[in-house]
C-alpha cells in the first residue's frame, strides 16, 4: 500500500472508531419498505436542496428494474416527487460503523447511491466494508477543497472506497480526482437538468427578419435592469467598433423602462427603432428596442449571443429569465454574478464551459468583442445546449449505471 494510500486508510480508521465511541448502540428503527424486489439505499445530501429531477431518475431505474425498493436517508425527500407505485421507506443516518452494520442486516442494501455534495463516513465505509457498490452522482464536491490535511485524508480514504463516481461537469470530474476518487472510476455524465420546451415563435416572422439581419452580427440583451442596459449599451458601442452593422435587440422590458432607455440611447448617438411601432430594423439602425410581449423565442433564435439581465447590476426591470431559454435555442449565454435566481442551473452551465461569466461593464464589453467570433458564439453555445437539452439522457444513464451494478452483484 502507497503511503499516501495507508494514511488515509489510517485517518480514516480513527475518524471513525471516534464516530463508534460516541454511538449510542442503540436501535436506530432501520426498518425497510415492504416488499421482495432489491432494496436500494439513496443518501440525499444535507448540504443543498434535493434533485429536482429525483422523481424522474426514480423512474427512470424502475423501468430497468420493476419493483425495486429504496431506502433514503439524509434530506427529507418530496413525497409528491415519488412515483406512487414505489415502495420507500426514510431511515435515519448510520453516524458510526456499529449503527451502519445495524442497517444492512435489516435491510439487506444491494447499492448506495450518493447524491449531491456530501460524503457521509459510516455509509460509504460501510457499504465498502461488506463488499457492496458505491456510486456518487450530482456531486461538485466543492466543500471539499481546501480542507486540512488530517481532513484531507479521511476524504481521500472515504473517495477511494468509491465504486464509480458520476461527474456532472469536468470540474466535478477534477474535484473528484483531487480529493482521491480512481480516474478510472469517473465518468462525466453532464448534470442532471430539468428540460425547458423550447419558446415558441413565429416561423414566417422569424425568417423575414433572418433575411433583412443578413450578414449582421446580432446579439440580445434579455430582462436588462436600466443600469445593465447602461452597461449593454456601452458594450455596444465597443462591438460597433470592431463591426460597424451589428445590431442589438434590448427585450423584456417593463413599460416603465423605455423613456430612461430611448433617453440613453439617443445620448450615446445611436439610432434605434421601437419594435411596437411595427418598423424593421434598417441597415444604418444600431438598436432594436423589442417592446412587445411574448416574443423572446423569437430574439433568442436571431441573436447568436444572449447577455442575460438581472445577473450583473441590480435596479429596476423585470425578473431574471432562465438560462435555459437561451441554452435551448442555440444563443451563446453571458452572465453576471448575481445567479441566485436560478443558481442551480448558472452552477451547471458555468462548470460545463457553456456560459461566459463578466464581473462588470468592462468585463462585460470583452465577453461581447470576443463572441462576435463566430466560432467563439458557436463554441460556447454548443456546451450550453448540451447542458439544457441532455437531462433525460443523463437520468437514463445514471439510472443504467445504478441497475447493472446491482444486478452484476446478484
Amino acid at each position: 500500500m502507497a503511503p499516501a494510500d495507508a494514511t488515509s486508510s489510517l485517518a480514516l480508521w480513527l475518524h471513525l472508531r471516534r464516530r463508534a465511541a460516541f454511538g449510542h448502540g442503540q436501535d436506530q428503527g432501520f426498518a425497510p419498505p415492504e416488499g421482495e424486489g432489491p432494496l436500494v439505499l439513496i443518501h440525499l445530501s444535507e448540504r443543498g436542496d434535493e434533485p429536482s429531477q429525483l422523481g424522474a431518475l426514480i423512474r427512470a431505474m424502475l423501468a430497468r428494474r420493476p419493483g425495486m425498493r429504496i431506502a433514503f436517508t439524509g434530506a427529507v425527500p418530496d413525497p409528491a416527487s415519488i412515483p406512487a407505485d414505489l415502495r420507500w421507506t426514510r431511515m435515519p443516518l448510520p453516524r458510526d460503523p456499529a449503527a451502519m452494520r445495524e442497517l444492512i442486516a435489516a435491510t439487506a442494501p444491494r447499492l448506495l447511491l450518493l447524491m449531491g455534495d456530501q460524503l457521509p463516513a459510516a455509509l460509504i465505509s460501510g457499504m465498502n466494508e461488506a463488499g457492496l457498490p458505491v456510486i456518487l452522482s450530482e456531486a461538485r464536491l466543492s466543500a471539499y477543497s481546501g480542507r486540512g490535511l488530517w481532513r484531507g485524508a479521511i476524504n481521500r480514504g472515504l473517495m477511494s472506497r468509491i465504486t464509480r463516481v458520476l461527474a456532472p461537469d469536468l470540474t466535478a470530474g477534477a474535484a473528484a480526482r483531487q480529493l482521491g476518487a480512481l480516474p478510472d472510476r469517473i465518468e462525466l455524465t453532464g448534470p442532471i437538468t430539468a428540460t425547458l420546451p423550447p419558446l415558441s415563435a413565429n416561423e414566417a416572422e422569424r425568417q423575414a427578419l433572418a433575411q433583412i439581419l443578413g450578414g449582421r452580427h446580432v446579439w440580445l440583451a434579455a430582462a436588462p435592469t436600466l443600469p445593465e442596459a447602461r452597461a449593454v449599451l456601452a458594450a455596444h458601442q465597443a462591438a460597433l467598433h470592431h463591426n460597424h452593422r451589428a445590431l442589438l435587440i434590448i427585450a423584456d422590458l417593463p413599460p416603465a423602462m423605455l423613456e430612461p432607455l430611448q433617453q440613453e440611447i439617443a445620448a450615446l448617438d445611436l439610432a434605434a427603432v421601437l419594435r411596437s411601432e411595427d418598423s424593421d430594423p434598417e441597415p444604418d439602425d444600431h438598436v432594436l428596442i423589442a417592446d412587445e410581449a411574448d416574443e423572446m423565442g423569437l430574439w433568442y433564435r436571431l441573436a447568436p449571443v444572449c447577455f442575460m439581465g438581472g445577473t450583473l447590476l441590480p435596479g429596476p426591470g423585470n425578473a431574471p429569465r432562465h438560462p435555459f431559454e437561451a441554452a435551448a435555442l442555440g444563443s451563446a449565454i453571458i452572465h453576471g454574478p448575481l445567479t441566485q435566481a436560478h443558481a442551480a442551473e448558472w452552477t451547471q452551465l458555468d462548470g460545463a464551459s457553456a456560459a461566459r461569466a463578466v464581473v462588470d461593464a468592462t468585463t462585460l464589453r470583452r465577453a461581447v468583442v470576443d463572441l462576435s467570433a463566430p466560432d467563439q458564439a458557436a463554441m460556447l453555445a454548443g456546451n450550453a445546449w448540451s447542458v439544457s437539452t441532455g437531462g433525460a439522457a443523463v437520468l437514463r444513464r445514471i439510472a443504467d449505471a445504478v441497475i447493472d451494478a446491482m444486478e452484476n452483484r446478484a
